[in-house]
């Protein structure tokens, strides 16, 4: 330790050749985590104020040493210095949550600090200080692979701070939008490595649902193989009802149907041949609106399927004149001259 004589405050002495194994470096990315660990320590030690509209200081949080070094733990702590490596390590550790979750002797994990994304965030941080895009790029593509979505999150005394949305909702699509801007020419090959590690562990829909922000990228690239084979195990019966298999579909249906057209449209139109499915459930506006939406939808790509549809739901309900109508309007835009019944 050294002394300052004009403050009186003690400085860590460096050894140069450390510190020019690290260089101080403009961050990198928009400075979100940067921010985040920076209004988490004001609010978690008071040390300074810091809005979301200000650029983060990050070094009032640590040296760059300091922060080379938080980077070079959290990354092994994590396993984070391979999206492939990290991915299986949090699959892994997912799935023995799940094994485990009903045994007394269950061990809790170390709670993570009070930052969006736990240590993450903080690991965030530090590859933006430091310049790492390599880095940077390797956490966003993970949060997008498991499914890691930004959350609102308030901190005590600094008003309007949180962590970026759009309105109320979650904004899905906000790493995919990070890490393309980011990655510049590498951004196709960053798609495929995403695609390639989420089908190779996260295939069983037992292990994970519906992954928004994985669907966000599928969207935003028009990945329509990789959808369908993404929603295609997230479709069978063993594990949702039609109805909901007909709700992911729908949401997907721009991007699968470019190349599965008759298998998207046999998953929507399934709901309509149980009686029991919530979309049948009655003659209100807004269900029967439902049913011509999806009759509609799939009108294009199997005409004949659709056209046998509308004359069996015409036939079976009888007694609801809202359905009966909207179905015979429909029949007649596909040719029918008569409907019988």
């Amino acid at each position: 330790m050294m002394t300052n004589d004009i403050e009186g405050e003690h400085t860590m002495d460096v050894d140069p050749e450390v510190a020019d194994t690290h260089p101080r470096a403009d961050h990198i990315g928009d400075g979100a985590a940067g921010r985040a660990v920076s209004a988490y320590v004001f609010d978690s030690f008071g040390r300074y104020r810091l809005d979301d509209t200000s650029e983060s200081d990050y070094l009032l949080v640590m040296d760059d040493r300091q922060w080379a070094m938080t980077r070079d733990l959290l990354q092994w702590y994590l396993a984070m210095d391979d999206l492939d490596h990290a991915v299986k390590t949090i699959h892994d550790q997912k799935t023995r949550e799940l094994a485990d979750i009903g045994l007394p002797d269950a061990n809790p994990s170390p709670a993570p600090p009070g930052l969006p994304q736990g240590w993450w965030t903080l690991l965030e941080a530090a590859y933006e200080r430091l310049g790492d895009e390599d880095g940077l790029r390797r956490i966003y593509a993970c949060y997008i692979v498991i499914d890691r979505l930004p959350w609102r999150w308030k901190i005590s005394g600094v008003p309007g701070f949180d962590v970026p949305r759009r309105g109320r909702e979650i904004d899905y699509g906000l790493y995919v939008r990070k890490l393309k801007a980011l990655a510049g020419e590498q951004w196709p090959e960053d798609v495929r490595r995403m695609v390639r590690v989420h089908q190779r562990y996260y295939r069983d829909p037992i292990f994970a649902g519906r992954q928004l922000a994985y669907e966000e990228l599928l969207r935003s690239e028009r990945l329509s193989d990789a959808a369908w084979r993404y929603c295609k195990v997230r479709c069978r019966s063993r594990y949702v009802v039609a109805s909901t298999a007909a709700e992911l579909m729908d949401t997907m249906f721009d991007i699968v149907v470019e190349h599965h057209a008759e298998d998207v449209c046999n998953i929507l139109l399934s709901p309509l041949r149980d009686a029991d499915s919530p979309i049948l459930k009655s003659d209100s506006p807004e269900l029967v609106a439902q049913v011509i939406e999806v009759l509609r939808k799939c009108q294009p790509y199997v005409e004949n399927r659709v056209h046998e549809e509308c004359e069996r739901l015409y036939a079976m309900y009888r007694h609801r004149q809202r359905l009966r109508g909207e179905l015979k309007r429909l029949l007649r835009e596909l040719g029918s001259s008569e409907v019988v019944g």
